[in-house]
């Protein structure tokens, strides 16, 4: 894991608790959903695909602390799924953590969608921005780039799969993903 071995000591010594789910160089522990098709290049998870669709954790997770980079443009719509179901739109059967700052009924980057408006943060700008997710209970608390941008409870999903989101001509790219079950 490269990624750690850059790493501050005390930053080193905050991530020894957590898990990668992603290795930086394949998709192994994850399968992509509706016909998605997915990459790894330059050490980053992309969409291949012009359809809608996500990739899914092979694991179910309840409680954790969820940290991961992601990468858009300025038109790029995206999203982290939350605790979302095999079955059915992940969106609906969990929670998305939007990645779109223009989204039109305001639930721009680090809300969750039809749940919790977050502060507003600009991320369409090609650079790499980090979230820091934890989802405990029905308690939600969204850092982007090391300010918190949501705190929010909803009990509508307890437990589920994490996923990434691709939208049909929407660049976006993910990596250092990496999971603490609480």
């Amino acid at each position: 894991m490269v990624f750690f071995a850059t790493l501050s000591a005390t930053a080193a010594g905050e991530e020894k608790n957590f898990v990668s789910l992603f290795d930086g160089s394949t998709l192994s522990g994850w399968t992509a959903e509706m016909k998605s098709q997915w990459s790894v290049k330059d050490g980053n998870i992309v969409p291949e695909t012009v359809v809608y669709g996500w990739l899914r954790s092979n694991e179910l997770y309840r409680d954790f602390q969820l940290k991961l980079e992601f990468r858009t443009a300025h038109d790029g719509n995206s999203g982290v799924f939350l605790r979302s179901a095999k079955e059915g739109l992940p969106h609906e059967t969990g929670y998305e953590l939007q990645i779109y700052d223009l989204h039109p009924k305001g639930f721009a980057t680090g809300s969750l969608v039809n749940v919790a408006v977050a502060k507003k943060f600009v991320t369409r700008n090609g650079k790499w921005h980090a979230f820091d997710i934890t989802c405990q209970g029905d308690h939600f608390i969204i850092k982007l780039d090391g300010r918190k941008v949501l705190d929010a409870h909803d009990g509508h999903s307890r437990e589920g799969y994490i996923g990434l989101q691709v939208n049909p001509r929407k660049p976006i790219g993910f990596r250092h993903i990496r999971i603490r079950k609480l």
